[in-house]
């Protein structure tokens, strides 16, 4: 009887004073159910363990999707986002290569075996990625689940990219050192371009400089088998990003529980939910 007089009179005073009535529902929610005998509180949607767990959950999703899709025959070659081609600066090669007869089809050769080398080397990122996700902290874990569409793959791109690069570049360089016209290899040829272009653009941007004009032939430093390898990837990334962005909009669709409870609050706005004890 006592509860109850102490119930009405703070409803009362509570309504006299329209100010009162969010402290009106912080209290209510404390109070006991005097019918059920029941309190309700409002906790986290998630822990911070399961944050993580779903975050190693959706990573694993996202890299086994994309490293097999990747390794499929043609996923670079026919792919027009991701697909390997030389650099801009190869256009002279390209230039002389194609005043040969069959010269073009050489080119053609070395763009497809680039492409190949990316697509058997995506199958072999799996043991890279899974590292980098086994050492992910809590404070990683809850970071990237709160964080932009992409964030699990700029998480990946930051542990795992130097690792990736040691693993892609060997197998390019190999297609690079293939020989070609008159047994030069593509390394071969574009070191020699490169060699001179940079040594005649030299005296042109003496003279140009001399003369208080712009420099006409800036130095040319790229190496091939290092932007071949970054192609490659940003390929890799651009797919295991396009995975992320699905798991996000769509956790309701994998077989981890895990992905489906947190990324689903996640993507509904919600951070507490209301329990009864």
């Amino acid at each position: 009887m006592k509860k109850n007089l102490v119930l009405i009179f703070t409803v009362l005073v509570c309504f006299l004073n329209i100010s009162c009535l969010s402290s009106l529902q912080e209290l209510s929610s404390g109070l006991m159910d005097l019918n059920g005998g029941t309190s309700v509180k409002k906790v986290p949607a998630y822990t911070n363990e399961e944050a993580v767990s779903a975050m190693k959950d959706a990573l694993e999703e996202g890299i086994k999707f994309a490293s097999s899709s990747l390794s499929q025959k043609d996923a670079y070659f026919k792919n027009a986002a991701i697909k390997i081609l030389l650099p801009e600066e190869a256009k002279p090669i390209i230039g002389i290569l194609n005043k040969i007869p069959g010269g073009q089809s050489l080119v053609d050769d070395v763009v497809l075996r680039l492409n190949r080398t990316a697509e058997e080397a995506a199958k072999d990122t799996v043991n890279i990625f899974v590292s980098a996700i086994k050492q992910m902290t809590v404070i990683d874990g809850i970071k990237i689940v709160t964080g932009n569409k992409d964030a699990a793959t700029e998480y990946l791109r930051e542990k795992c990219y130097d690792k990736l690069v040691n693993l892609y570049k060997p197998k390019v360089n190999t297609v690079l050192n293939k020989p070609l016209v008159m047994n030069v290899s593509a390394n071969e040829a574009w070191e020699k371009l490169i060699t001179n272009y940079n040594k005649y653009g030299k005296i042109a941007n003496t003279a140009a400089k001399i003369a208080g004009q712009k420099e006409p032939c800036p130095p040319v430093t790229v190496d091939l088998a290092q932007y071949a390898t970054e192609k490659a990837l940003d390929g890799l990334f651009t797919g295991i990003a396009e995975e992320e962005a699905k798991i996000r909009e769509n956790p309701l669709k994998y077989a981890s529980a895990m992905i489906q409870k947190v990324f689903n609050y996640v993507k509904q706005g919600i951070t507490t939910i209301t329990v009864r004890s």
